[in-house]
């Protein structure tokens, strides 16, 4: 293995580990949902982000669990994709 190949191995690794957590940490559908969140002002703090209120978002519920459907899709395709890269090195 060149050292290309390793720093590359090295990359995926780390990417295929961070996609793992998300993947894991959103695994229970009914405790995580998408959501909008607004900026309540204009400084650079994140403490300065609310969620949109359920109400308002309520009439778009189907539309985010889709996506979310799809995020969740791309997130697997990415994980079996960089595990075949990394058995390809």
């Amino acid at each position: 293995m060149t050292q290309e190949q390793f720093n590359t191995a090295i990359k995926l690794h780390h990417r295929l580990e961070a996609l793992s957590k998300v993947k894991e940490e959103i695994a229970n559908t009914k405790e995580h949902r998408l959501w909008y969140a607004e900026k309540r002002n204009s400084s650079y703090s994140s403490d300065d982000w609310s969620l949109v209120s359920e109400y308002k978002m309520r009439d778009i519920s189907d539309i985010l669990d889709r996506h979310d459907q799809m995020i969740r899709q791309e997130i697997d395709d990415e994980i079996a994709n960089i595990t075949k890269q990394i058995e390809e090195l």
